[in-house]
C-alpha cells in the first residue's frame, strides 16, 4: 500500500532563500494549495491519500477506485510534509520529495537535480542542443539578452509552470528586470537566459528511475501551454517524434540523475521546433507531474486520457457539485468514453480551474471538449479563458 501526498509548489521550497527574485507576473495561485486532490488519480486500491483539506466525496467516488482519504483538516502553513502523521511501514509516494522519508532520495539531492541550473549544465556537458547561459549579475543578464538580440527567455532556476519565467523582447523590459535585480543588493543572482525558439510543439518524456539505476520509459505526452503555464496533456501522436529515438536520447540524462543520487519519477520537458529539429532536454522535473498523471490515467483501459483544464466563472453559492451535476451523463471512470472530474472541492466564486481527464480517441477530443463546455454553459456556469486542448 502506498501513502500519497504532496505539495504542488515544491519548487518554492527547494529554492534557496538568498536568491534574487524576478519581477512577479500575476502573483501566486491560491488553488495550488488544494491541487493535492489530483493525486487521487495515482491511487490504487487500498492506497491512502493524505490531503491538506477535505475532498468532496462525490469527487472521490468518480475515480472508481477504492482507497482511503485522510484530510489533515485545520489550515496548515508550509509543505504538507511537515504535518504528516506517522507513516509506520507504509510506502511514501509524494508528489515531490521535500523532507527525509524512508526509501526516498534525500531532499537535498532532489532539490539539486530539479534546478534548471543543474539541468542546463548537464545539457552543456552532453553537448545537446538548446542550452542556455547561467548569469550571476544584472550586468551578465544584460549582456546575455543583448547577445540574443532580445529573443530571450529568462528563467528562475526553481520557477515552475510559467511562474518566474519572463520573455525579454525589448530594451524596456530588460531595463525593468535589471532595475528589480539591482534593488536586491543583498541577494545572489542566478538566472538562466535561453534563446526563445521557434517551436512547433511542446512535449515531455516520462520515465521511472529505480534505485539501482535501471529505468523504464513510460511514454511521451504532448503538452498545451497557456502562455508559459501548463494547460493540458495528451499522448503524443506517433507522427510527432520517434519515441524510441527520444527514449534512447535520455540514457545519459538518466545516468546523471542516478549518479547524483536520485531515483523516482522523472519528466523531461522537450520541444519540437519549426524546422522539425528537437531540443530533447529543456528542463528536468525529478518528481511526479501532470503529464505523468495523464499517462497513468490512460493506463486504466483501452482509451487514451487527455488532461484538460476547464476554467469557469462561478456564481456565489455554487461549486463543484454544480459542475458534476452539469456533466451528469458524460462522466466515466475510464472504462468508456467520457470525462472524469479530478479536482475542485474548493471551487467557489468568482471561479477557478477544474482539471478534467477526457477518455477518448485523439480524433474525438475536440468534440468531447465542446460537449463538456455546452453542458456547463447550459447549467449556468460560464467558461472562461482558453478552451482548446492539445
Amino acid at each position: 500500500m502506498s501513502v500519497r501526498f504532496g505539495t504542488f509548489d515544491a519548487e518554492s521550497w527547494w529554492r534557496p532563500g538568498d536568491l534574487a527574485q524576478l519581477p512577479s507576473i500575476g502573483g501566486g495561485d491560491p488553488s495550488v494549495a488544494t491541487m493535492d486532490e489530483l493525486l487521487a488519480g495515482f491511487c490504487a486500491p487500498g492506497d491512502l491519500l493524505i490531503t491538506r483539506r477535505a475532498v468532496a466525496p462525490e469527487l472521490l467516488a468518480g475515480y472508481g477506485v477504492d482507497f482511503d482519504c485522510l484530510p489533515l483538516g485545520a489550515p496548515l502553513s508550509g509543505p504538507v510534509e511537515q504535518h504528516l502523521p506517522p507513516l509506520d511501514n507504509q510506502v511514501p509516494a509524494p508528489y515531490a520529495v521535500l523532507s527525509p522519508l524512508p526509501s526516498l532520495p534525500s531532499p537535498e539531492v532532489v532539490a539539486q537535480v530539479n534546478s534548471k541550473s543543474w539541468s542546463n549544465a548537464l545539457v552543456l556537458d552532453l553537448g545537446l542542443p538548446g542550452a542556455g547561459r547561467v548569469v550571476h549579475s544584472a550586468d551578465e543578464l544584460v549582456a546575455a539578452v543583448t547577445d540574443l538580440d532580445f529573443r530571450a527567455l529568462v528563467k528562475d532556476p526553481y520557477g515552475v509552470s510559467g511562474r518566474s519565467l519572463l520573455e525579454i523582447s525589448t530594451p524596456g523590459v530588460l531595463r525593468a528586470v535589471e532595475r528589480v535585480l539591482r534593488k536586491q543588493p543583498d541577494k545572489r543572482v542566478e538566472l538562466i537566459v535561453q534563446q526563445k525558439f521557434a517551436k512547433k510543439h511542446d512535449f515531455s518524456g516520462h520515465l521511472l528511475l529505480a534505485r539501482d539505476g535501471s529505468w523504464e520509459f513510460l511514454g511521451l505526452q504532448q503538452m498545451t501551454n497557456k502562455g508559459f503555464r501548463h494547460f493540458g496533456s495528451s499522448p503524443a501522436p506517433s507522427a510527432l517524434i520517434d519515441a524510441g529515438w527520444y527514449a534512447d536520447s535520455l540514457g545519459d540524462v538518466v545516468a546523471a540523475l542516478h549518479d547524483a543520487g536520485y531515483w523516482g519519477p522523472v519528466g523531461v520537458d522537450a520541444m519540437l521546433l519549426d524546422d522539425d529539429s528537437v531540443v530533447p532536454v529543456l528542463e528536468i522535473n525529478a518528481r511526479q507531474s501532470l503529464g505523468l498523471l495523464a499517462h497513468h490515467l490512460g493506463q486504466r483501459g483501452s482509451l487514451p486520457a487527455h488532461l484538460w483544464q476547464l476554467e469557469l466563472n462561478i456564481a456565489a453559492g455554487k461549486g463543484i457539485q454544480d459542475v458534476l451535476h452539469a456533466l451528469r451523463g458524460l462522466l466515466t471512470t475510464g472504462d468508456r468514453p467520457g470525462a472524469m472530474v479530478l479536482n475542485g472541492t474548493h471551487l467557489a466564486a468568482p471561479g477557478g480551474r477544474v482539471y478534467v481527464a477526457i477518455f477518448c480517441p485523439a480524433g474525438e477530443l475536440t468534440r468531447w471538449q465542446h460537449r463538456l463546455l455546452a453542458a456547463v454553459t447550459a447549467a449556468g456556469l460560464t467558461p472562461r479563458g482558453m478552451t482548446d486542448a492539445a
